[in-house]
């Protein structure tokens, strides 16, 4: 992401990332003014509760009005024409502060997204989301395993004492792409 500030942020993800800010600072800015209004909120006299009741409904009302924006702003990423973000706003919505993150930074390469999660340190739930986009063919620049593929992959986890780790699956996808293109560009030689 190096290059992320040359590069503009995607319209839709842009949208989703700016009205979740704005909805936060109108949330913080009610919350606030509540704070202001309500001074004498703490304490055990009937005005101070009565402060207390004003207080909490003015700061719930602030919390629900941000929510249903966020909800919203969330539910528009589904119609994306980008097939990255419509998977991202179909399939993460438990991880919203993670997927903004990963939203703001589109367009991305694959690297610079495994980049992102570790600098975050989201190690394993990436490396399932990761899976299960490039799986679902949507992650940029990677097509989805072919079945021989993943059956190279099952076979190793067959023979190995324990199942590979996701970097690991990297690294061996990486040298079976370069055994491929090697065969596929190397000129034929006489078999014995």
């Amino acid at each position: 992401m190096a290059e992320q500030g040359a590069r503009q942020m995607l319209p839709e993800a842009q949208k989703y990332v700016e009205s979740v800010e704005a909805a936060t600072a109108v949330r913080n800015a009610a919350v606030g003014a509540a704070e202001e209004k309500y001074p004498r909120r703490y304490g055990y006299g009937e005005e101070e509760a009565r402060q207390a009741r004003a207080f909490n409904e003015e700061v719930n009302k602030a919390y629900a009005t941000c929510a249903d924006v966020q909800a919203a702003a969330w539910g528009a990423l589904k119609a994306s024409a980008d097939p990255l973000v419509k998977w991202i706003a179909e399939n993460c919505a438990d991880y919203r502060e993670q997927a903004q993150c990963v939203l703001a930074a589109l367009p991305a390469t694959v690297d610079e997204l495994d980049d992102l999660a570790d600098t975050n340190d989201w190690c394993n739930v990436w490396n399932d989301f990761r899976q299960q986009a490039i799986d679902a063919g949507v992650m940029p620049g990677i097509n989805p395993p072919s079945p021989a593929r993943k059956a190279v992959f099952e076979r190793i986890d067959q023979e190995a004492c324990c199942r590979m780790d996701p970097s690991a699956q990297r690294r061996i996808g990486k040298a079976l792409d370069a055994l491929i293109q090697e065969a596929l560009t190397a000129a034929p030689s006489p078999t014995r």
